[in-house]
């Protein structure tokens, strides 16, 4: 009878987590039922990808591209030889993907803070605003699979720093590698997980100083590596000048100069100082004979990063755009970034950027619990095996930096590049209830109650306004009727009526980008090929099918 206690107790974590993945599951089930509604041609372009895996393709990159890993492919293709190839199949790839990311939070913050901070933060990953409804319900995921990817990071770190696990360490680096496949938004947590992880106190200062002067080195290799880093300081200042208006382009001994990018300029900064530090990292190791140690976490990198490596040799089509922003530009948009995007961010507005009916003070609640929040981590004591204690924290205050200095902004929809930082927030609002918790509980239950009663109703009015997607049904039933088997059309409902026909009606995009050329040749190779006219009103259903195709 003795072993029936621990049997019992190595239950409760798994019953634990499978509550967590429950609780995902059943709140987003509505929305999951209604996937339809919120379904666009980016989305379909994977579920066409996922389509043609079953037949023998396998992409390492979204169609047209080479950036942008599609792990989430793989995993809908698996659904679908079970299960219809729909939207609502599609999605719910991308949920159960959420659901399993929600059960390693948990894990996380359970083991940085608490349970009960893990269960507040597990409800306000439930109850988020409409933008972290759509983004862990969408097609193209990843969002999530950027949360899986970070907290898979954090967590290597987290069995790293507190046991020396290598185990972890080999685990974080696969992470890392894994995250940077499949999209840039690893970075958020790497820079955050960074300047958490090192030690900041006068001592911690005093050793990074010591592993920077390289005193072990040869003069020579020394002398060539401050060099490296004054250059990178040369550009991170040219950058500033740009960003400022400043930049010029010049053409000494008929060489181009052209500083007028501020982003050109930190990108190579940045690649210098990680050079920098490389070398600087590798040869320390070398001296001290800790190599080995560290060989199997740079294997993991490599072998995690490979699908990114090899589609760079393999594929066709563009790399990552180079964004371009500047001082003038960012003041020109901050406007329609704080009307607009922000809003959307927080929920105050749809992700289609209808402003729903919620006063704009009731933010003075995510604010106020904001502030509690930053005010109890500064009383928190540091521990040097639990210093990632500080790592939401610091994401969220990290990740609108970094998305400014990239200048990803482009237009109010360029709020998807912040969308990661949904992955910190919920734990920062919990460690803000959590403290007001232990001040005061009354104060701490009516926090609670209104963040959460303030994302349900945002939730709520969002889901009251998500119409059936009458446009794309009734092209569709057209196209059934008439027997089009080519067409063409507008890129954003293209490949969304290829996906929803199964591929019975080819349709080949008017603009945009053209993420697959064999259904533009297949298009082309027929002379009466349709064209699809967008309906001139969402709310019109009796366009004779003459108008819609012809």
């Amino acid at each position: 009878m003795p072993p029936a206690a621990p049997r019992a107790e190595s239950r409760a974590p798994l019953l634990t987590l499978a509550l967590v993945f429950l609780a995902i599951v059943v709140a987003r089930l509505p929305f999951l039922l209604h996937g339809s509604r919120f379904f666009d041609s980016d989305e379909a372009v994977e579920g066409l990808m996922a389509r043609h895996v079953l037949t023998g393709e396998f992409p390492l990159f979204l169609w047209g591209q080479r950036y942008k890993g599609v792990p989430e492919v793989y995993l809908a293709a698996a659904a679908f030889r079970v299960w219809p190839a729909g939207v609502i199949t599609l999605k719910a790839v991308t949920l159960a993907c959420c659901a399993a990311y929600a059960c390693l939070n948990f894990h996380l913050v359970t083991r940085l803070f608490s349970r009960r901070v893990a269960w507040t933060a597990t409800a306000f990953l439930i109850a988020g605003p409409p933008s972290l409804v759509l983004w862990t319900l969408s097609g193209s995921a990843e969002i999530v699979m950027t949360f899986l990817a970070g907290t898979s990071l954090l967590l290597g770190i987290s069995a790293w720093k507190r046991t020396g696990s290598r185990t972890g360490l080999v685990a974080a680096a696969a992470a890392l590698g894994f995250g940077l496949w499949i999209q840039q938004y690893i970075l958020y947590y790497a820079a955050a997980a960074a300047v958490a992880v090192v030690d900041w106190s006068p001592a911690g200062r005093a050793r990074l100083r010591e592993l920077a002067g390289g005193a072990w080195l040869p003069a020579s290799l020394r002398g060539a590596l401050r060099l490296l880093i004054c250059a990178a300081g040369v550009y991170v200042v040219l950058g500033v000048a740009a960003f400022l208006g400043l930049g010029f382009a010049v053409s000494p001994f008929g060489v181009a100069v052209t500083v007028t990018n501020p982003q050109k300029m930190w990108w190579i900064a940045t690649a210098l100082l990680l050079i920098w530090a490389a070398a600087l990292t590798a040869t320390r190791l070398i001296h001290t004979n800790a190599w080995p140690m560290w060989l199997a976490p740079a294997l993991a990198f490599l072998v995690a990063y490979s699908p990114a490596i090899a589609g760079r040799l393999l594929s066709e089509g563009p790399g990552a755009p180079r964004a371009r922003m500047d001082l003038a530009g960012l003041a020109s948009a901050m406007p329609e970034f704080s009307d607009v995007a922000l809003p959307i961010l927080f929920g105050f507005s749809s992700p289609a950027t209808e402003r729903l009916p919620i006063p704009a003070w009731f933010a003075l609640i995510i604010l106020t619990i904001g502030v509690i929040s930053c005010a109890h981590l500064m009383h928190l004591k540091r521990d040097e095996h639990n210093p990632l204690i500080s790592v939401f924290h610091i994401f969220v205050v990290l990740a609108p930096i970094l998305f400014v200095a990239s200048g990803s902004y482009i237009d109010a929809q360029s709020y998807r590049y912040l969308m990661p930082v949904h992955a910190a927030l919920p734990v920062v609002y919990a460690v803000g209830i959590d403290a007001a918790l232990r001040t005061n509980r009354m104060a701490g239950v009516a926090l609670l109650a209104a963040l959460v009663s303030l994302f349900v109703f945002q939730q709520v009015e969002w889901y009251r306004r998500l119409e059936p997607d009458r446009e794309a049904n009734q092209i569709v039933e057209c196209l059934n009727t008439t027997g089009v088997r080519a067409a063409r059309a507008d890129y954003w409902i293209s490949y969304k009526l290829t996906f929803l026909t199964g591929e019975r009606t080819i349709v080949a995009p008017i603009g945009g980008v053209d993420r697959y050329p064999p259904y533009t040749e297949a298009v082309k190779a027929q002379p009466s090929a349709a064209t699809i006219e967008r309906l001139p009103s969402a709310s019109v259903v009796d366009v004779p099918c003459e108008a819609l195709v012809h």
